[in-house]
């Protein structure tokens, strides 16, 4: 992520000179969904006054960057690297300001994702348009301030075909050939409000009111998605959210938008992106993939929009919660099962055979980039932040923790998620946190071998990985027989008994010819047998397209 940076330029005028540092507490952004002709007015309040700014800005030219303006004076502008440096009238310490400019944004991404603007046809040849900023991403399409912890109220006037719909946050007017999605609520980060979709394949419908939410579904018949939304699931849903974690933060209304993305989902706050491929998708380990991700995004509402990150290296934090979260009422309410093969799926992610390549925390020097390391968050996140320290003390707990840190605008670190888990649980977390999730290079998470003798009924648990810092949980082995119709569970505690343990066993009431490392998905831990690497690292968070 860049840093907001504030460079002195040559003083103009009269008043306060120099840099100005500022708080960015409004966009007004309009732009051609085609020509991508754009027009920016920024709003801050100058927490030291001066006369000239410096906001990152990324892709952008002299020639593609022009009419800045400082407070409504002509202003000296200069794109300088990926930073708009403007000198232009002066602004007191405690004013408000605007800074405008006109661009044209480019058609350009990060990677093969979508984070930037693109232009993507679905499967029937719709072009779906999409304007995403992501973490420290919203100076790819403006001058902004692009630190991952920042709030702002937002104004977007979008022009384009009269065949077009477009939703982005906020409330919705249309006026034929433009559309304007006005977010004035508290809790907008620039890493998900900066979100405008258009697509001229939608048609909508009412799904019904989620715990008083009225959601709409904007959707084409081939993605099947219609079908794949029970209603009645996800209003409980959303009731649950709201009686743990506080009302809905976005009003009373929510949007499905369904469209050809590279994610399976994003959070833009009161509009669910989610890929038209999900229903369709044979390759999800998710029991139902639709319903676990619209589920995951839904909880982005609180856990990532509403109380958003305090900087990059905090993103685990908030897709940890998603998964765990959605996990929880899976495994309360859903079939028998569901909640256990999301368990399941996570400890997939992290496998042997699929390599984690960073902590959830990465401490590496050069630090990576987001888009390097944030896939780590997948699995091993709720498994270490969440899974693992329920098993070890109780779900109430860790609910509990969740609980002082969700319901308001702010923004949390891992540290502050971790400091709520341990005044709940009464955990000293803090070797755990070191072994677990924060470090440096490949984690290599715990392997085992694991023998049983059936004539001592004696169990050995043999770590082949050991670390300087121990990797303490708690988890259970089954012991079952060779028609695989009886089983006993032994339950084992490394955080308190040592990573290498010989258990003897209450004498099971048949011949034990297999033993299972770990079957309820309790903790990171592998058999050492199963450490094949893959060619290509599974992506389950990327869309079947």
């Amino acid at each position: 992520m860049r840093r907001v940076l504030f460079v002195l330029l040559a003083a103009c005028g009269g008043g306060p000179e120099g840099p100005i540092s500022a708080r960015v507490t409004n966009y007004d952004y309009k732009f051609d969904i085609d020509s991508r002709v754009a027009h920016t007015a920024i709003t801050f309040v100058a927490e030291m006054g001066g006369n000239c700014i410096t906001l990152p800005v990324r892709g952008a030219t002299a020639a593609s960057l022009t009419n800045v303006t400082l407070d409504g004076e002509d202003a000296t502008g200069a794109v300088m690297g990926d930073a708009l440096e403007a000198c232009g009238g002066s602004v007191d310490t405690g004013d408000s300001a605007t800074l405008e400019a006109d661009l044209v944004i480019p058609l350009a991404t990060l990677e093969d994702s979508q984070v930037g603007y693109s232009i993507k046809p679905d499967r029937q040849g719709n072009p779906f348009y999409y304007l995403v900023s992501w973490v420290g991403g919203c100076d790819q399409f403006s001058p902004c301030d692009n630190r991952a912890d920042q709030f702002a109220t937002y104004h977007f006037t979008v022009s384009h075909p009269a065949n077009f719909m477009v939703r982005c946050p906020g409330t919705i007017a249309e006026h034929g050939t433009s559309t304007e999605c006005t977010f004035d609520m508290p809790g907008g980060p620039t890493y998900s409000t900066f979100g405008v979709a258009a697509y001229p394949a939608w048609t909508t419908m009412d799904k019904g009111s989620w715990g008083g939410v009225n959601v709409t579904l904007y959707d084409r018949a081939a993605t099947n998605i219609a079908g794949a939304i029970d209603s009645a699931y996800h209003a409980g849903f959303i009731e649950w959210m709201q009686s743990q974690f506080g009302p809905y933060p976005y009003g009373s209304d929510l949007r499905i938008l369904t469209a050809p993305t590279y994610w399976n989902g994003f959070e833009h706050p009161g509009n669910i992106v989610l890929a038209d491929t999900l229903a369709t998708s044979t390759n999800s380990v998710y029991a139902n993939a639709t319903a676990h991700t619209l589920d995951h995004e839904i909880t982005h509402m609180w856990a990532g929009d509403q109380t958003t990150l305090a900087n990059t290296y905090d993103f685990v934090w908030k897709e940890a919660m998603a998964e765990y979260l959605s996990f929880v009422y899976e495994d309360e309410h859903a079939a028998t099962g569901v909640g256990l093969r999301t368990a399941a799926a996570w400890k997939l992610f992290a496998a042997p055979s699929n390599p984690s390549q960073y902590y959830p925390v990465p401490l590496d020097s050069p630090r990576p980039a987001l888009f390097d390391f944030y896939g780590d968050a997948y699995g091993p996140g709720p498994m270490v932040l969440f899974r693992q320290l329920e098993v070890l003390t109780s779900r109430e707990k860790v609910i509990g923790a969740i609980k002082s840190l969700l319901g308001q605008p702010h923004a949390v670190s891992v540290d502050d998620v971790l400091a709520a888990l341990a005044q709940s649980t009464g955990l000293d977390l803090g070797g755990y946190a070191n072994a677990w999730v924060r470090g440096s290079g490949a984690p290599d998470w715990p392997k085992y071998t694991v023998s049983y003798t059936n004539a001592t009924n004696t169990l050995v648990l043999t770590m082949t990985n050991a670390k300087s810092t121990p990797r303490g949980c708690r988890f259970h082995v089954a012991l079952q027989n060779s028609a695989m119709d009886q089983m006993q569970l032994v339950e084992v505690n490394t955080f308190t008994g040592g990573e290498n343990q010989t258990i003897t066993v209450p004498t099971p009431a048949f011949t034990v010819a297999k033993v299972v490392l770990d079957p309820l998905s309790e903790c990171l831990v592998y058999s050492a047998t199963t450490s094949v690497t893959r060619s290509v690292r599974m992506k389950p968070w990327v869309a079947d397209n």
